[in-house]
């Protein structure tokens, strides 16, 4: 099982279908679900909806009661209905599944590792030089990751498939973002996460928030995968962001969000410690000790 190999193990769009036709119709038995996904037709692989439900129901977004497939009790209320507005928080439910400790067990496994080899490349990537790194092909990919990562056992990619799947995967769950290259960014991932970072407090210090947002997604700055990532690359081709400061990646998605008007970003004393922003260059790009979270905007 590995979710980078979409091949066998689905596709983010497969899967957005078998959860729209489970809010739309509730629980069925396995075949009246495929087919009313479409199974029976030319233009559909019945092979990527048969791939995709076993993948998932193993992560635990779905479950089998009684001879029927549903949405897994603990995230029906969340996704909701009608299936629009499940489809809109399927994302964050998704990224909060494949990001589980249950599914991350087997971190560096070959085998049996659920969604770990999703984990992994996220943690990699989202620990780059995110304005240098040339996304364009899995071979330029295959050349950073060779350098960094000297042990074979450990690498993610290996092929065109699993960076094909990370690319994927990457965009639908709010870490990066679609072009002539990806663009590596977690704004929309941090985005969702905010209501869980502040709960009911309004304003945190940065560092604090740092490691909320960590907590949460674990492939962030501080994160327990992302440490894990971290521990095994080659010093003498990637290096640690200085005490204090936060990488490119999570410093450009609290940039995007403070100019959202979602958060704003406050130094109040010189002598607080606090945290670094870091920009396209390693040079410090902004500082700040205290985030706070910003009322909603009503449409006028």
């Amino acid at each position: 099982m590995s979710i980078l190999n979409m091949t066998n193990d689905g596709l983010f769009n497969v899967l957005i279908v078998l959860v729209r036709a489970l809010v739309s119709f509730g629980p069925k038995p396995r075949s009246e679900l495929l087919k009313a996904c479409g199974e029976d037709l030319v233009m559909v692989e019945s092979r990527q909806l048969n791939n995709t439900l076993t993948r998932w129901t193993e992560l635990g977004l779905f479950e089998v009661v009684t001879g029927n497939v549903a949405i897994a009790e603990g995230h029906r209320a969340a996704l909701g209905k009608p299936a629009d507005v499940a489809e809109a928080r399927l994302p964050k439910i998704v990224r909060m599944i494949a990001l589980a400790p249950e599914n991350n067990a087997r971190f560096w496994g070959s085998e049996g590792n659920k969604s770990a080899d999703l984990s992994r490349g996220l943690s990699w990537i989202l620990a780059q030089n995110i304005y240098t790194i040339d996304t364009s092909s899995h071979a330029k990919i295959q050349l950073l990751e060779n350098d960094q990562i000297p042990d074979l056992s450990q690498r993610i990619f290996g092929n065109d498939t699993r960076w094909n799947g990370l690319r994927t995967w990457m965009v639908y769950l709010g870490f990066g973002r679609t072009g002539s290259q990806v663009t590596v960014d977690p704004t929309d991932a941090l985005r969702d996460a905010l209501s869980d970072i502040f709960v009911r407090e309004a304003i945190l210090p940065a560092a604090e928030f740092v490691s909320r947002a960590a907590d949460i997604l674990p492939v962030l700055d501080g994160g327990e995968y992302r440490k894990q990532m971290e521990a095994v690359l080659n010093p003498a081709q990637w290096s640690a962001p200085a005490e204090g400061r936060i990488s490119m990646s999570l410093s450009r998605a609290i940039q995007r969000l403070d100019r959202e008007g979602l958060i704003a970003t406050q130094q109040k004393s010189d002598s607080e410690d606090g945290i670094t922003l870091q920009g396209s260059s390693t040079d410090s790009w902004r500082e700040m000790t205290h985030i706070r979270r910003l009322p909603l905007k009503r449409a006028k």
